[in-house]
């Protein structure tokens, strides 16, 4: 709340007004209360020049768009407001991130923030032949003491899907060969690629969903009829199907729409008709679905696992084959203790 705008004013006005407690000591050449009014240390200053004035900064949301979204990525509290004051998240902006190291906002100074918007973290990124599926990355994370964080009621805080595992097939018993993506966690993380010349299904833009992946179908005898990959989602992306070792499918990307639903699954199919499916991504907070596995004589497969929905791990490549384990879920808010307020949607932990 900003100080009055006539009248009288005091010292304890402009003390409150950053936070502090009233009655309790202060000076005017304190860092917070010269902040009110950007002025240094041990400056002359009137008392006049503080009517008006507010701890509370709003950030600004006239700077450049991304698929019509008004928006700012990968910031710091202390870019926009000094000690003690108050940061606001407007309600028609998202804070995102684009690198699951990276929180989406980092509270780097003690301060008070009240989010009336999104902010959201960095989804995982399937695994494959790209490597092991990624954890979800943070939507907050605070390294400074004395912070307080209201979510308040309509907005978002959500930490980044965990990637799915990847699935395989075994084409003569327990000899390994094909291969098979999963999918991206939720908050845009790629899907794994199932092969090295796929390239895992992009992540979603703000407010999108992913888009699915590739596959390749090269067997020649005959015997497999089928195979898709995963599908994009609103959250987490769909697992690819594998089978034999003929078939690679890449995962679909992960969405950023909240709280958006999972991407499903692609398949492999034999000519008897036995499928080996993969794993549907997980919707809102839910996890990415484990696809089981599938076998017909020698022909065995399984499917990569959906990605993560918001805060949520992936799911974990198949059993008995060529899998591997999903990425875990990021956290909504994550580092130094603080002080939480929620009237909100929180999808992570805290």
């Amino acid at each position: 709340m900003a100080l009055q705008t006539s009248g009288p004013i005091s010292l304890n006005d402009m003390h409150v007004e950053v936070g502090g407690n009233s009655s309790t000591l202060c000076s005017v050449n304190d860092s917070d209360i010269r902040a009110l009014i950007s002025r240094g240390a041990n400056t002359s200053q009137s008392f006049l020049e503080y009517y008006g004035k507010s701890s509370e900064t709003e950030l600004p949301t006239g700077g450049s768009t991304v698929n019509g979204q008004t928006q700012l990525k990968q910031i710091s509290a202390s870019s926009y407001i000094s000690s003690g004051g108050t940061l606001i998240v407007p309600s028609n902006l998202w804070v995102w991130s684009e690198n699951t190291s990276v929180a989406a906002l980092t509270i780097d100074i003690p301060c008070t923030v009240v989010n009336n918007g999104k902010i959201i973290g960095c989804g995982g990124r399937g695994g494959g032949t790209n490597g092991a599926a990624g954890n979800g990355g943070a939507a907050i994370s605070v390294t400074s003491s004395g912070v307080t964080i209201t979510n308040a009621s309509g907005a978002y805080l959500a930490g980044g899907g965990g990637g799915g595992g990847s699935g395989g097939s075994s084409g003569h018993g327990s000899n390994p060969s094909g291969s098979t993506g999963g999918g991206g966690g939720a908050g845009g993380g790629q899907g794994g690629n199932g092969t090295s010349a796929g390239g895992g299904g992009a992540g979603g833009a703000l407010n999108a969903s992913g888009s699915g992946g590739s596959f390749v179908n090269v067997y020649t005898g005959g015997s497999d009829t089928g195979c898709s990959s995963g599908a994009g989602g609103g959250a987490g992306g769909g697992g690819g199907g594998t089978l034999r070792y003929s078939n690679w499918a890449d995962g679909g990307g992960g969405g950023r729409i909240l709280p958006g639903s999972g991407g499903g699954g692609g398949y492999a199919q034999a000519q008897s008709g036995i499928r080996a499916p993969g794993g549907t991504g997980g919707s809102g907070n839910g996890g990415g679905a484990h696809p089981g596995n599938s076998c017909d004589g020698e022909t065995c497969g399984a499917g990569g696992s959906g990605g993560g929905g918001w805060g949520a791990s992936g799911g974990g490549g198949g059993a008995g084959q060529v899998g591997g384990s999903g990425g875990s879920g990021g956290a909504a808010i994550t580092g130094t203790s603080r002080t939480l307020s929620n009237s909100g949607t929180i999808y992570g932990s805290t």
